[in-house]
């Protein structure tokens, strides 16, 4: 027997007067619903390379006269809880008690989505069912990224220490730093070029980052950084603390020979 087709977990609908899905871009399809799976599966598209099988998303079916996407979700209930976690941040962004990583988790592709409503003047709209007067988990405008925005950044200069990954770009200059403290890495833009391969000649070393931060201000948790700068951190005088820990009577450390080395050694 053939397998039964399964029901919709949900709709993408892209909205506005005499849309047609043959004028819609493909890669603002592509754009908008690769967005909406990484909000349904809870990705972080810059930790994990590609959704697990397990909460992939699939299309069904695929309406014309108003560019209705119906999708089907291996993991239904966590796919809607994920969704309309959104539209409760959509709708009071500054009451939402979401740690940082998550809200950033939420925030990208909320960008994504934003850009893809301005460039074709549409609101995209996600609902549960394709039923009359349902409620939808959330609608998304071509301001609401903008929007957001206000109510949860602060800018300013700061410097960031972290380990370089990661450094380059086909297109866009970038620099993957793993910072202390933090559970995921940190994607930065940088400036320019220069700087870039700059950086990549300090691959798995530690720096000091100069540039500009865009903090949720909530949490203080860094959403943007733009490298500027940077410069390597060196060790204080590690020579006066060892003779602190002689004189207490840690002379194991006479037996080290290099123990500015071996402090450096011990925090990377």
């Amino acid at each position: 027997m053939r397998p039964r087709k399964p029901s919709p977990t949900f709709e993408v609908r892209f909205v506005a007067p005499n849309i047609v899905p043959e004028k819609i871009p493909l890669r603002a399809v592509s754009d908008a619903l690769a967005a909406i799976q990484d909000i349904a599966s809870g990705r972080d598209p810059f930790e994990e390379q590609q959704v697990s099988p397990e909460k992939g998303i699939g299309l069904l079916n695929v309406k014309r006269g108003s560019a209705v996407y119906s999708c089907v979700a291996r993991a239904p209930n966590e796919a809607i809880d994920n969704l309309a976690r959104l539209g409760r941040m959509l709708s009071t962004p500054e009451t939402m008690r979401l740690d940082g990583e998550e809200l950033v988790n939420a925030l990208n592709p909320l960008k994504s989505l934003s850009h893809v409503a301005k460039s074709l003047e549409c609101e995209l709209v996600v609902t549960r069912s394709s039923k009359k007067n349902e409620e939808p988990l959330f609608a998304i405008g071509r301001d609401d990224f903008s929007r957001i925005s206000k109510r949860l950044f602060i800018s300013g200069e700061t410097t960031i220490v972290g380990r370089v990954l990661r450094a380059g770009g086909a297109t866009d200059m970038k620099c993957f730093l793993r910072i202390p403290g933090r559970r995921k890495g940190l994607y930065c833009n940088v400036k320019n070029k220069k700087l870039v391969q700059r950086l990549g000649q300090h691959l798995y070393e530690t720096i000091a980052a100069v540039g500009t931060a865009v903090w949720i201000h909530s949490s203080w948790r860094i959403y943007e950084f733009t490298i500027n700068d940077f410069t390597q951190p060196t060790l204080g005088d590690a020579g006066e603390a060892i003779e602190q820990l002689r004189d207490a009577g840690l002379s194991a450390w006479d037996e080290i020979d290099d123990p500015e080395t071996f402090v450096r050694e011990l925090r990377s």
